[in-house]
């Protein structure tokens, strides 16, 4: 077995509702993903506007969203309003990095 079949295999446990994954409307598609929200969140000028700034990684298996959405649109989460700040695609992952900012 290849290194990439080896990540393929890893790719099944990650993405798994049993394991990691869960299921998510995004964009009016259910699709299994996970959902990190772990990732810094701040508050950005919180003196001035008090707005609270949540970054969420979303990882889905490459081709289950299509199309992905593009930098700086707005992508809907379980009807939870997200922009769209990075998506990239590694070893047959898609990984969206998302925003949302709150008062």
């Amino acid at each position: 077995m290849n290194l990439k079949q080896t990540f393929r295999k890893d790719l099944d446990t990650f993405i798994n509702v049993g394991e990691f994954a869960d299921y998510w409307t995004i964009n009016d598609t259910k699709v299994k993903a996970v959902i990190d929200n772990s990732v810094a969140n701040s508050f950005e000028g919180a003196q001035v506007q008090g707005v609270f700034k949540a970054t969420v990684v979303v990882y889905l298996r490459q081709g289950d969203l299509s199309p992905l959405p593009l930098v700086d649109s707005v992508v809907t989460i379980n009807k939870l309003r997200y922009v769209c700040r990075d998506v990239q695609q590694e070893q047959g992952v898609d990984i969206l990095t998302l925003e949302i900012m709150e008062q």
